[in-house]
Parts: structure tokens; sequence; C-alpha cells
């Protein structure tokens, strides 16, 4: 049990790394932290629904949660949408320099 919790917290400490260098690099940090909001909302909606359905469960060694669902879960939506966003739009300024047509 103690590693898998080892295990999670090593994850979410990457995630909050590379969340933390976005935020340092970027240029608009207050629009990368509403990301970071609106995406532990919607991971929460979306986690709260499928929890209460039975969809899937979470192991009970995490030590705070909010209706079953962990905060640090929560909080690693937030990091995700933000993650992502931030490859999208590296992606879309590479395919724009090397001349690539985007809809």
């Amino acid at each position: 049990m103690f590693d898998n919790l080892l295990i999670w917290y090593g994850i979410w400490s990457i995630l909050f790394f590379v969340f933390a260098v976005i935020l340092y690099k970027a240029k608009n940090r207050k629009l990368y932290f509403l990301y970071f909001i609106f995406g532990m909302i919607f991971g929460f909606y979306f986690d709260i629904f499928s929890f209460t359905f039975g969809y899937y469960s979470y192991p009970n060694f995490f030590p705070l949660t909010i209706f079953g669902i962990p905060f640090t879960m929560i909080i690693a939506e937030g990091f995700s949408v933000v993650i992502t966003i931030n490859i999208f739009e590296i992606t879309k300024s590479v395919l724009r320099r090397s001349g690539t047509q985007l809809n």
C-alpha cells in the first residue's frame, strides 16, 4: 500500500514540476492558471459522476478526499490540462514555422 502511494506522489511531483516550468516560462501566467482551475473543476465534475455511478473507484490510501475523490487527483487533473494545452500550443507553433497549413 505504501509503495502505491509513493508511486502516485512521484507521478504527482513530475506533473507539478512540468506545470511549474510551464508557468515560469509562460508569457500569460494568468491564462495558464485559469486553465489549471478549470481543469480541476471539469476533472472533478467528471470524476464525481463516474465515481458515484461506480464506473471506477480509488484505493483507500489517499489521506484527503472530497466526496471520495482524492484531492491530489483533482489537482493532477488541473496540471494535466495545462500540460496538454501547452503541448498543443508548442505543436501548433512548430507546424506554423514549418509552413504547414492549419485549419
